[in-house]
């Protein structure tokens, strides 16, 4: 049988991403509970965890920039460097200020890290199978979430074991993507127009924000969400946003094979819809383990999927030299919507309730799908 083109290659970055999604799954739960033990408000931890989102805003409009004058695998090299020092630091300085500090430079070497990756595997891909493979990186990225997640819960909070073991495996992410190459001819624009993407292509970019604001929101303040429904367990809590990255994992793969054969703008509705239903059916769902499974499950798939969706679109519509930017100016608006959603979500919960957990992130899906609707109908008008 013969490979597709550039297969080693794509192995190699998709590897290295199912790692990083490790270092992520331990880290995300493990940040937020351990300043919940500190007695930290809601609020303040969905600032804390909009610091990895806002480094990444502040990081992508000069990445095609330092791209062009570093190159790719240098730029690549020194965040691979940063990433486990970052993380080594959180249980080094006990400290709330700190850990604002820290999460903020472990985002921007994870953000490089993440948006090179991107580049490559979107000019490695092929239109004809595009989807499918940002599906299957999307997928793997959310398994090594899981399994993040997974040995987060049997570590103690206390002790910051979790913090080393993640170090240790963001060091691990280096050997596959160390001797990565250029790509060729990839000479960028010195600056990111993002009101070009924005008005060019606001679906996309749209897109991309909602990713953002309901991925942050929910995995970083989901096992804040779940205490009271697990008697103040912090291990099981934890364990909840296994749940969530189970729909990444497994929904993506039928969403990226959908998107090879269908409208994604269609698509897209539909994801957005269900996820209105879900966010709405949670508080009032959630104490009932298998309705809690199933619409974590769903909520996990559906927000990927406006991750794969978006990234399909981006691969097909940008080619070779504009890709470097407008990769970056898609993960720039979706790093708005991360450093969005646990502030807003968390400050709700604690006006609102914890039920604002869901509610509040349902009332934001049911805006964007209305932004969506008069968007697509003035294109429409336009062609």
């Amino acid at each position: 049988m013969k490979l597709p083109k550039n297969f080693f290659n794509l192995v190699r970055v998709i590897l290295a991403i199912s790692l990083a999604g490790i270092v992520a799954g331990i880290n995300l739960p493990l940040s937020t509970l351990t300043l919940k033990s500190w007695g930290i408000s809601s609020s303040i931890i969905g600032l804390a965890a909009s610091m990895m989102g806002l480094s990444a805003a502040v990081t992508t409009p000069f990445l095609p920039r330092m791209v062009n004058r570093f190159g790719q695998i240098n730029v690549l090299r020194i965040s691979l460097i940063t990433l486990p020092l970052g993380i080594l630091a959180l249980p080094l300085f006990q400290n709330l200020y700190a850990w604002f500090f820290f999460r903020f430079i472990i985002g921007l070497a994870a953000t490089i890290i993440w948006v090179l990756s991107e580049i490559w595997i979107n000019s490695f891909a092929e239109d004809k199978n595009r989807g499918r493979i940002i599906a299957i990186y999307t997928s793997l990225l959310s398994l090594g979430f899981i399994l993040g997640v997974l040995i987060m819960s049997f570590t103690s909070v206390e002790t910051f074991g979790g913090f080393y073991i993640s170090a240790t495996l963001a060091i691990v992410v280096a050997f596959p993507l160390w001797s990565m190459k250029d790509i060729g001819d990839f000479e960028t624009p010195k600056n990111v127009s993002f009101s070009k993407y924005l008005f060019s292509s606001p679906i996309l970019m749209g897109s991309s924000w909602m990713m953002g604001f309901l991925y942050a929101a929910s995995a970083g303040l989901l096992p804040i969400f779940a205490l009271p429904y697990v008697n103040d367990d912090y291990s099981a809590a934890s364990r909840t946003v296994a749940w969530l990255a189970s729909g990444e994992l497994l929904l993506p793969l039928l969403i990226g094979w959908l998107a090879d054969k269908y409208d994604k703008r269609k698509l897209m509705i539909l994801l957005t819809s269900i996820a209105i239903l879900v966010l709405f059916l949670i508080p009032v769902f959630f104490h009932i383990p298998v309705m809690r499974i199933l619409l974590l499950f769903l909520l996990g798939g559906v927000t990927m999927g406006f991750y794969v969706l978006g990234l399909t679109m981006l691969g097909e519509q940008f080619k070779g030299q504009i890709l470097v930017s407008a990769n970056a100016s898609f993960i720039f608006f979706l790093s708005i919507g991360e450093v969005l959603g646990p502030p807003v979500i968390g400050r709700a919960m604690d006006l609102f309730g914890n039920s604002a957990f869901g509610w509040a992130m349902g009332i934001i899906s049911l805006l964007f799908l209305s932004v969506f609707y008069f968007t697509r109908t003035l294109i429409s008008r336009r062609h």
